[in-house]
């Protein structure tokens, strides 16, 4: 601070000045705040678990997502230097029709995506979601649908011509964006008016840092502010928030464009503690060195590594006065990395000394589209992804063309020490000048599915309502402790009455409790699906599997409770006890059960007719326990057969088809301890059962009641201590 002399007017007044000098580049380490997102749509379930790469691109074709997923689980094993095919995502609505074309995107701490419409590529279509120009979208990390988040100021300029592809347009668009965890912000650069904008994490902006002006002001259109484009040098294009600082690029110079008394510079402008800019605090970090000894590229992304180390991406631009469209034209752009250095005049930002070549298209390899992250994974994938055009480049229409997204080694490389992803995943067709940015989530996620279901069960509800209830055991996964599920049924599926879910209690990260969950909707033999979200109690960590079910057939009967017991006869039969629920509108006198396979099965009810079950009988909707014996059927085998339901007279009639597993019943051994059948029980007989108990192996359940547990260990060790006759 300094304090200024007294000034002329001191015979009246004292006038206290105070300067606040404004603080050099933060020098401390990088924060990786970008979620993985959970999309329950079923190609997303095959990605494993691990960091995804989120990519924007053009799309000439419609049926072609302009934003897609990238699975980078397994890049360890990648090949380096050729096309890695991996895993792609992409959702039904991600397309140019419906979101237009957008290049800026960013991953907030919840999973969510937000892209930017954009007019850097040939076309700057306007998505039919929301129908504006200069929409922000936000895409949902658990259903994956795009909505517009928020819409900024955008002035279209009456001289462009009609999209060639016949679908509307709207040139400048918008610039980069970043979602600020910390603050809870995202902030994204307008083209059309040179400046950036703080909006909350609903989608209300909140204000506006010009940095022509110097103004921090309101979200409303600028006074006098004109059509399209904010001409160069005020217009701000990469824009990302580091240790209390917003770190923006200012294009000044192109290739269509170049300035010889200027060059493109990263800026940065303070921020307080609700992320408020601080008019005054702005500063010059960095003015970009000339690729050619006329100009530079504009930086269109800025990235903070994990020791603090910034990566500028550039895009090879010209700007055509006379149709005011932006142009692009690859080969001229670099990703360059600094790093901070405390010099005699204070803390500035230097040049890294690592080499970073990009793409393959050119001698110097610069072949940069301008997106760029770092991973923050452990080494070996520590690596800097850089969106890149012609990192191979073959003969149109033959191949190989690979462009897309380059993983370099964070210390530098070139494309034979890289991961090569083409974005479209078609390496006939070269993608010139279609290629966007990236956003790469942060490591460390839970491998597999957050959640798990066992012990499954579906059954018509006995009330004459329609309704099923599917219960089941949910085993959490998800490394947070889950107070509330939330429940989005499928197109056709229906839950009831909400899809509000609260635990009675905590279900602790690693802990299994049961839950049922009533629907109705679809046709018996349907496979409907839903989301099953896990939430804490502050709904600010989350988490969603996608189980399936299949519709039961509510018209003639269900069973459930069973159980199985071997006879104790030593013949190898065992009883088979289920309860019947009678789903007709009629009393139920007799079922006769009819054998399907394994050939040779008997079924035994216990009644002079062998073959029929007496009911009392069973009143519509009532229930009652059956048991039949079962013969002929090896260990483990699955014995079917067909129960019917008729009612006294024999006149009406239905039938459902049952399955059992056959238990390990000895089949007349008289030894059920010798697990190995060499006639002595010895070690190999415990390591045997203790091996075949651990598997649930069928032979395993002494007591042939379905379950393994504390009572099929004490039938084997009193079978064992009994010894062999």
């Amino acid at each position: 601070m300094r304090i200024s002399n007294w000034t002329a007017a001191a015979t009246t007044a004292a006038v206290l000045t105070s300067i606040i000098t404004p603080s050099l580049a933060d020098v401390g380490p990088g924060v990786c705040d970008g979620e993985r997102p959970q999309f329950t749509a079923d190609e997303f379930q095959a990605f494993g678990g691990g960091q995804i790469a989120v990519g924007t691109q053009w799309r000439s074709n419609d049926a072609e997502g302009v934003l897609n997923v990238y699975d980078l689980t397994g890049q360890t094993g990648a090949p380096l230097g050729v096309d890695w095919p991996t895993n792609i995502y992409t959702h039904p609505e991600w397309v140019r029709s419906t979101i237009g074309e957008v290049f800026g995107v960013a991953l907030d701490d919840r999973g969510n995506i937000y892209a930017a419409h954009t007019a850097v590529y040939f076309s700057d279509n306007i998505g039919s979601i929301g129908g504006q120009p200069g929409q922000v979208y936000i895409i949902d990390s658990v259903t994956g649908a795009p909505t517009v988040f928020a819409t900024l100021p955008n002035n279209s300029d009456p001289i462009i011509a009609a999209s060639p592809f016949g679908v509307a347009e709207s040139y400048p668009g918008l610039g980069n964006l970043c979602f600020d965890v910390d603050k809870q912000a995202v902030y994204v650069s307008n083209f059309e008016d040179g400046r950036i904008y703080r909006i909350d994490a609903s989608g209300t902006c909140l204000s506006t840092w010009d940095h022509a002006t110097g103004l921090v002001s309101d979200c409303t259109p600028e006074a006098g502010d004109g059509e399209g484009a904010a001409r160069l040098g005020e217009r701000v294009w990469a824009v990302q928030s580091f240790n209390g600082r917003v770190y923006y690029s200012l294009w000044v110079e192109d290739r269509g464009a170049p300035d010889p008394t200027a060059a493109n510079e990263i800026w940065s402008i303070a921020y307080d503690a609700a992320g408020e800019f601080i008019a005054g605090t702005e500063q010059l970090e960095i003015s970009v060195p000339q690729i050619t000894p006329e100009y530079s590229n504009p930086v269109s992304d800025i990235s903070f590594g994990p020791a603090g180390q910034m990566m500028i991406a550039e895009r090879t631009m010209r700007t055509d006065p006379a149709t005011g469209r932006f142009n692009t034209e690859p080969h001229q752009s670099r990703a360059l990395e600094y790093v901070c250095e405390q010099q005699a005049q204070g803390v500035v930002w230097v040049p890294s000394g690592n080499a970073f070549s990009v793409g393959g298209g050119t001698s110097n390899s610069a072949d940069s589209a301008g997106g760029v992250d770092y991973s923050y994974a452990a080494a070996p994938d520590d690596r800097v992804w850089v969106t890149s055009d012609a990192m191979i480049l073959g003969t149109p229409g033959i191949g190989p063309n690979v462009y897309g997204i380059q993983g370099l080694p964070q210390a530098g490389g070139n494309v034979a020490s890289s991961i090569l992803i083409d974005m479209d995943a078609e390496i006939l067709q070269q993608d010139k000048s279609g290629i966007g940015s990236v956003e790469v989530s942060c490591p460390g996620f839970v491998q597999g599915p957050c959640a798990t279901v066992s012990k499954e069960t579906i059954l018509c509800d006995l009330d004459n309502s329609g309704n099923y209830t599917y219960t089941f055991d949910l085993t959490n996964n998800s490394g947070q402790d889950v107070a509330y599920l939330l429940v989005l049924p499928d197109a056709g599926l229906n839950v009831v009455p909400s899809g509000l879910i609260v635990l009675p209690s905590l279900l602790l990260d690693g802990d299994t409790t049961q839950v049922s969950i009533t629907f109705n909707g679809g046709n018996p033999g349907d496979e409907l699906c839903f989301t099953l979200s896990l939430n804490t109690s502050d709904f600010e960590e989350c988490c969603a599997i996608r189980p399936c079910i299949i519709v039961p057939d509510c018209d003639c009967a269900q069973i459930h409770d069973e159980s199985v017991a071997c006879a104790p006869d030593g013949t190898g039969c065992f009883t088979y006890t289920f309860d019947v629920d009678n789903l007709l509108p009629i009393d139920i006198y007799y079922s006769y059960f009819v054998p399907i396979s394994p050939a040779g099965v008997t079924i035994d009810t216990g009644n002079v007719d062998p073959s029929r079950w007496d009911y009392s009988p069973v009143p519509s909707l009532g229930t009652e326990t059956v048991t039949v014996t079962i013969c002929g059927s090896m260990p483990g085998e699955e014995v079917c057969f067909i129960m019917t339901m008729h009612n006294e007279s024999l006149e009406e009639c239905c039938s459902i088809e049952i399955c059992v597993i056959t238990p390990d019943c000895g089949n007349g051994i008289e030894c059920p301890a010798d697990c190995n059948g060499d006639g002595v029980l010895d070690f190999f007989d415990i390591s045997v059962f203790l091996g075949e108990f651990t598997t649930q192996d069928p032979r395993a359940d002494m007591n042939g009641d379905g379950n393994w547990d504390f009572f099929d260990i004490a039938s084997f060790l009193t079978a064992f201590n009994q010894g062999c006759p």
